[in-house]
């Protein structure tokens, strides 16, 4: 198992700092729209979708109703479906995180594991493990970006209109 995190750290270095950005990004959007780090948290970890994400601040605090958050979620998600659809039997192979594994298949996660070489000295339970870390830490890296722009937006006061 420390051999397949440490390989999954290592080729996730490039969606950290990136996930990083944008996490503190939105955090601070959502701290300006008036919900905390509690909402930062529990968005990311339960809705991980980043562009998803974005809208539904607006979404909270403009009162749509569910019909309309429904078909927005739809819409904006939707490709998510087709690139996923090439993952669904590795994911199945992976039993007990299928479920983890389909959640948290985003546009870099797909990327980064579309992208990534076997290792020859790994097994298949090493290279699954790997799989599963790679998704684990992308969206660990986006929760404690959220986390920390929702701290950072309550710590520093600037204007954000415009």
């Amino acid at each position: 198992m420390k051999k397949a995190a440490k390989f999954a750290l290592i080729k996730t270095i490039p969606i950290f700092l990136g996930y990083l950005f944008l996490g503190i990004a939105f955090g601070l959007l959502l701290q300006k729209s008036g919900l905390g780090v509690f909402w930062a948290f529990l968005i990311s970890t339960l809705v991980y979708a980043g562009s998803m994400q974005f809208a539904l601040v607006g979404i909270l605090t403009g009162g749509l109703s569910y019909v309309t958050t429904a078909v927005m979620t739809l819409f904006i998600n939707s490709r998510h479906a087709f690139y996923g659809l090439t993952f669904i039997e590795r994911f199945k192979e992976m039993r007990k995180t299928y479920p983890y594994m389909v959640f948290s298949l985003t546009d870099e996660t797909y990327s980064l594991l579309c992208s990534m070489a076997r290792p020859s000295d790994f097994t298949d339970r090493e290279w699954k493990a790997a799989t599963f870390f790679t998704s684990f830490f992308d969206q660990c890296y986006w929760i404690a970006g959220s986390v920390l722009g929702a701290l950072m937006g309550e710590l520093i006061t600037f204007d954000t209109t415009g």
